[in-house]
């Protein structure tokens, strides 16, 4: 029974064994994975030019010009060795994405997708120190449960995939958008420029600091945001959580404040 399944005729004319359908899949995904490799190069068009030469060659013999299918015969001497020169760049490329996949490879990523957050954090992370470094102030707001939508309406929707040269960018002395926050939901900029509340009555009186830290406080304790303070004076890196607020945050601090704070968001 067993020997049957390995081994079986197809429409009982072909042979077909179970080692010839992984052969298939195996090829299959591979020519898959090649064209993904090429996908969006200038690559693509080449391949489709030598295809049309293959079928002229094909053509010519068939029709028995022999004149034009030896001049097609030599060049395919010189065809492998152009290919090569010619898809140079995108064979790189091709080469070099292979090997970051397999130093990424690992049997935890066999059984467990991966939820993003340390991807996330870190790129958090180095953005915050990239901002220190110049010297800009930032004030950034990590969201959570609660939604911010009337504080994300108070600045301009920017709904974009995060990145340390945006987020830099957008916290920049020379845009119109510095001066407020931005807010943040897992690997999404929501917003730039957003105005968030401030402490008033005795709260307001007790609250020492810039007008970010104030402003890190009040929403800090209003909701379950989790919020980063570049200070512009002395570049020092705070961080606002319920009643807590913290100054002096080292990079590992930072890292692990944040991935302690979305954890559970990520595993949902």
């Amino acid at each position: 029974m067993f020997g049957e399944i390995l081994h079986f005729k197809l429409f009982n004319i072909v042979d077909v064994r179970f080692s010839d359908i992984v052969d298939i899949l195996l090829i299959s995904c591979a020519i898959y994975c090649f064209f993904l490799l090429f996908k969006g190069t200038r690559a693509v068009q080449m391949f489709f030019g030598v295809i049309l030469i293959v079928a002229a060659w094909f053509l010519a013999s068939l029709f028995n010009l022999r004149g034009l299918t030896w001049l097609i015969g030599s060049m395919s001497a010189l065809g492998v060795v152009a290919l090569i020169i010619v898809f140079q760049p995108e064979i790189r490329g091709m080469l070099t994405r292979i090997g970051q996949i397999a130093n990424v490879f690992s049997i935890k990523t066999i059984f467990f997708r991966p939820s993003g957050l340390e991807e996330t954090t870190e790129k958090i992370v180095d953005s915050v120190l990239e901002l220190q470094k110049r010297g800009h102030g930032a004030l950034i707001v990590l969201e959570k449960r609660v939604g911010l939508k009337s504080y994300i309406d108070s600045g301009e929707i920017i709904n974009g995939d995060f990145s340390r040269k945006l987020l830099c960018s957008l916290f920049w002395p020379g845009t119109p958008l510095h001066d407020g926050a931005v807010i943040i939901l897992r690997d999404k900029i929501l917003a730039a420029g957003c105005v968030l509340p401030m402490p008033t009555g005795s709260a307001a009186a007790e609250q020492s600091g810039g007008m970010r830290h104030r402003a890190a406080k009040a929403l800090a304790a209003e909701t379950d945001a989790f919020v980063i303070v570049v200070s512009e004076e002395n570049g020092y890196i705070s961080i606002a959580y319920r009643d807590s607020f913290r100054t002096r945050q080292s990079k590992r601090e930072l890292k692990e404040e944040i991935k302690r704070h979305w954890k559970e968001l990520y595993e949902d």
